[in-house]
C-alpha cells in the first residue's frame, strides 16, 4: 500500500512537471519550441495525472496512452469525470496532429487550446485525488 500511495505521488508530481514544461516552453522568449512541443507535453501532463487516479483508486498500471479510454477507466470510479470528454478528446486530436510529420500543421491557437484542456484535466484530476487524502502538488 506505501508502495502505491509513493507511486501516485510520483505519478502526480511528473504530471504537473509536463504541465509546467508546456507552459514555460509555451511563454519562451523567442520560443525556440513549436506549438507541437507543448501539445505533447500537455497531453503527457494529462495521461499522467489520470494515470495517478486510478491507481490511488486501484492499483492499476494503465498502459494506455489515448486519453478518452483512461478517461473511461476513471469514470469507472466517479461520473464527474464526464466534465473532461471534451478536454480528452481535443488533447487526443492534438497529439495525433503533433507526433508524425502531417499537412495538419500545430497552430498557437491549438497550443493554447491544448494548455487550457491540459490545465482543466490536471486541477480536475488533482482535486479528486486530494479527496482521496494525496494532498495537492
Amino acid at each position: 500500500m506505501d508502495e502505491d500511495i509513493f507511486e501516485v505521488k510520483k505519478w502526480i508530481q511528473f504530471a504537473q512537471e509536463d504541465y509546467n514544461s508546456a507552459i514555460a516552453r509555451a511563454k519562451a522568449v523567442g520560443n525556440p519550441y513549436s506549438p507541437r512541443q507543448v501539445c505533447y507535453d500537455c497531453q503527457q501532463s494529462a495521461e499522467k495525472i489520470l494515470k495517478a487516479y486510478t491507481i490511488a483508486k486501484d492499483g492499476a498500471r494503465n498502459k494506455e496512452h489515448r486519453l478518452d479510454v483512461l478517461l473511461i477507466s476513471c469514470r469507472q470510479y466517479s461520473n464527474d469525470f464526464d466534465v473532461l470528454g471534451v478536454a480528452c478528446s481535443t488533447l487526443n486530436e492534438h497529439i495525433t496532429k503533433s507526433r508524425y510529420p502531417s499537412d495538419k500543421d500545430i497552430t498557437v491557437e491549438d497550443m493554447n487550446d491544448a494548455l487550457k484542456c491540459a490545465g482543466d484535466i490536471l486541477e480536475f484530476t488533482k482535486s479528486k485525488l486530494a479527496e482521496m487524502g494525496f494532498g495537492t502538488m
